[in-house]
């Protein structure tokens, strides 16, 4: 096979030689060669940057007996948010604020019909409805109905009323939700999100019930008869939310296919653990997902610039892996970090010493690139000089060029 990574090289061999174990619902426990359990990992939720209309706005006094708010936003979109009564239990002034711009979401630009609402955090005891009429019609298969929390927090995609042929979004809290138009690889990304977020949330849950059971074995408690039944469960909704999740993704968009690769490795490895069958046509699975990989072409960049008296230079193998850009300066020669979280922003950070001082700092970043796919990289660099004479706090922002380059190997 051509242009293989080593991860998913490992991967294939692996499923080969678990594929003559599935005959078999009592398999080794010993772990294998499968992936290390993390149980501390913290989630990495996709966050974007909210620009409001301070425009167009609304409030209005919802009582626990119920009511409503509506808004009209400068291109016309109507907005409208129903509160049934019981839903509070004092009068509460709700505001409504039409969203301009929504940066680093996966969507088609970053003008979605979005609406935030306040206060952030307030919590129904019954679901809210937030129906949007877009001024512009997008069509059913291009639509993406999201939400994010506080100012542009946790992006994920919404839940929605299956029934209505209109947007109706249902809320149990505040703060943002909208729509927005999706191409398939930006679908996929959202797919992505989704399984990211359900994948912290199972493996969370495989750290309690097996803690649970360590701590009443040594402490010679009777311990959860229902352990392996509870174990089973996380794991079949593991395959429903994550992996089958990532396998439509990689569909869509093939970069994400050894992604979905070593997660379903991960999950007949835990299965294998507590003895449980495999997975459902595992071969087919790996064959599916090799295909697409190996048809993936890969997307390379370079990037470039000068500002403020230094040059920067780097090559990205991947908008969504972590990357290193290099600047170079009279004080010296350093890398800037990136780290992605999604395709088109993430978060930088760097630090040099020199001549007795240090300077450290980071800040967000953002990518626009055009159809032929050249763009640019703009990040802002908050930082600290400490000196032995004292520190100083600037902010630079620097705008970097970029231009496609060859595949990195």
């Amino acid at each position: 096979m051509k242009n293989i990574t080593p991860v998913l090289s490992v991967f294939l061999l692996l499923a080969i030689a678990l594929s003559c174990k599935f005959l078999s619902p009592k398999t080794s426990k010993d772990g294998g060669n499968g992936p290390a359990i993390d149980f501390t990992k913290v989630a990495k939720p996709l966050n974007v940057t909210v620009q409001l209309d301070k425009t167009h706005t609304a409030n209005n006094k919802i009582s626990p007996a119920g009511g409503s708010i509506s808004l009209t936003a400068v291109d016309g979109s109507v907005f409208t948010l129903e509160v049934p009564a019981n839903a509070l239990e004092t009068e509460t002034t709700i505001t409504m604020t039409a969203v301009k711009s929504i940066k680093g979401a996966p969507l088609n630009n970053e003008t979605p019909t979005a609406v935030q609402l306040e206060p952030s955090g307030l919590f129904f005891k019954e679901l809210v409805t937030l129906t949007i009429r877009p001024a512009k019609e997008i069509p059913i298969k291009e639509q993406a109905i999201f939400g994010y929390e506080g100012n542009g927090e946790d992006y994920h995609l919404a839940a929605v009323d299956p029934k209505s042929k209109d947007i109706k979004i249902k809320l149990m809290k505040f703060s943002g939700a909208g729509v927005g138009s999706v191409s398939d690889s930006q679908w996929a990304t959202n797919l992505m999100v989704q399984a990211g977020s359900a994948s912290n949330r199972i493996w969370q849950k495989f750290g309690e019930y097996s803690q649970s059971v360590r701590m009443d074995m040594l402490l010679g408690n009777e311990g959860d008869s229902e352990w392996n039944e509870k174990y089973k469960s996380a794991l079949d909704q593991y395959e429903d939310q994550v992996v089958a999740k990532e396998m439509v993704a990689a569909e869509l968009d093939c970069k994400h296919a050894q992604k979905a690769a070593e997660d379903l490795l991960a999950l007949e490895r835990l299965r294998q653990f507590v003895g449980l069958e495999g997975t459902r046509d595992m071969n087919a699975k790996v064959a599916k997902l090799q295909k697409i990989f190996d048809s993936c072409p890969r997307k390379s960049y370079s990037a470039s610039g000068k500002s403020t008296g230094a040059s920067f230079s780097g090559t990205i193998c991947s908008l969504d892996k972590p990357f290193e850009i290099t600047v170079v300066s009279i004080t010296g020669t350093w890398p800037m970090r990136f780290t992605p979280s999604s395709e088109r922003a993430g978060q930088m950070e760097g630090s040099f010493s020199s001549n007795g001082c240090t300077i450290a700092g980071g800040g967000p970043y953002t990518i626009t690139l055009a159809e032929d796919g050249s763009g640019t990289i703009e990040f802002t660099y908050n930082s600290t000089a400490t000196c032995p004479a004292g520190s100083r706090t600037t902010s630079v922002t620097t705008k970097l060029s970029f231009q496609p380059a060859p595949p990195c190997l």
